[in-house]
């Protein structure tokens, strides 16, 4: 283990400290974002997948696998930090998560991706630019607490109880939230036949309640749902297609949307809803 030297200034261990602090606050932070919506984290990871070709029959396994470990890792990762615990190998660990956290922001970022990154998992939205920004900044102070913080050499009993305890809490989280959905969205979020129902659409005059729908989950900054508009807007005008009803969760008047309209003309009717539904679809 690496203790800092009697010739460190005092002031660079205390900044390692309050690095290591603060990067353990907002590992807590993201691991239970994380964990209280899981079907969102996984929908967030798979577009990652996606980025990486990854073949799509892999897809569920691989998200389910960033549902289960991210979030309990993050977690555990984040009291263990703010507890010094275990030092020799949480800053490593920590310093790894974060260099695979830069690979997959960088690369999202160099494709163009217009995606929220999924650090925070419902709880904030962050381009991939500006995650990778935050990334570098966090691995900065996560290195920082790495070589200059002054560690314990023995590990506390409580604090090895605090961290399994807060991993304990982010797994129950996550089994909650994630295994009742597990089968629906084993191969789609939205599936064939649902009925949609107690959905308020602001900007369209559309009861998805009745009748049969073609149902899209959008959003107006996405770089992908911008490409899919020829081809909505050819199946609207193909007969027997059932009409189309694009949802977002932006505000009627936003500029975003405006510019989506502007520039792209779709001509199915395209309705606002509530976060909170926008999410559970």
């Amino acid at each position: 283990m690496t203790q800092a030297s009697a010739a460190t200034p005092t002031w660079l261990t205390t900044a390692a400290t309050v690095s290591r602090w603060g990067m353990g606050i907002i590992f807590i932070i993201a691991g239970l974002a994380k964990a209280w919506d899981p079907v969102i984290f996984y929908w967030e990871a798979i577009s990652y997948v996606e980025l990486l070709n990854v073949d799509r029959a892999a897809w569920p396994q691989i998200g389910a696998l960033a549902v289960f470990v991210l979030p309990v890792l993050e977690t555990g990762l984040g009291v263990a930090l703010i507890a010094d615990w275990q030092r020799r190998w949480v800053l490593p660990l920590s310093v790894g998560m974060m260099g695979l956290f830069i690979a997959l922001t960088g690369h999202a970022w160099q494709q163009g991706a217009e995606m929220n990154c999924g650090c925070f998992g419902a709880l904030a939205e962050r381009t991939p630019g500006e995650a990778l920004v935050e990334d570098l900044v966090m691995m900065t102070g996560l290195l920082l607490a790495w070589r200059w913080g002054a560690g314990r050499w023995k590990p506390d009993f409580l604090n090895s109880r605090a961290v399994i305890g807060a991993a304990a809490v982010s797994l129950v989280l996550v089994l909650v939230g994630y295994l009742p959905e597990s089968d629906r969205i084993a191969s789609s979020d939205l599936k064939s036949g649902v009925t949609l129902t107690d959905l308020e659409l602001s900007g369209a005059s559309v009861d998805l309640s009745e009748g049969t729908y073609l149902v899209e989950i959008f959003s107006p900054r996405c770089g992908r749902c911008a490409m899919a508009v020829p081809k909505l807007n050819h199946w609207h005008d193909t007969p027997g297609v059932p009409p189309i009803v694009a949802l977002h969760n932006f505000p009627v008047d936003s500029q975003y949307l405006a510019d989506f309209v502007q520039q792209l003309q779709p001509k199915y009717e395209i309705a606002s809803i509530s976060s909170s539904d926008w999410k559970r679809l």
